[in-house]
């Protein structure tokens, strides 16, 4: 029973990372790089999050095997000015290229 028990605790995260689901890195990756493209088109100047946390994901109603995940980010927009917190929705999925990013929107606290 125990050797049952010690497999499946060790199978657990591979069968997790099979879900579809993004990790937070993988989020936290393509959020700042959409936000960057962004606001580089308004001529500022975007280098990281100062914190990125994933809040939860669901399978998409339309797309179960895409996922729609909240995230919360923080960051200064520009140096000297206060810290920004922008809670978020996006659509993550797997394409041709890798995991893909669709903005669902965001609002800023």
């Amino acid at each position: 029973m125990k050797r049952a028990l010690v497999a499946l605790a060790l199978c657990l995260p591979v069968l997790a990372g099979c879900s579809g689901e993004p990790s937070e890195g993988e989020m936290r990756a393509l959020v700042e790089g959409h936000t960057r493209r962004a606001l580089e088109r308004q001529g500022v100047v975007f280098r990281a999050f100062d914190v990125f946390r994933k809040q939860g994901c669901v399978a998409a109603k339309d797309k179960p095997e895409q996922h729609d995940c909240y995230y919360a980010a923080s960051f200064s927009p520009q140096p000297g000015q206060p810290q920004m917190t922008v809670n978020g929705k996006g659509r993550f999925y797997t394409g041709a290229k890798g995991m893909v990013f669709e903005d669902l929107g965001a609002q800023p606290r």
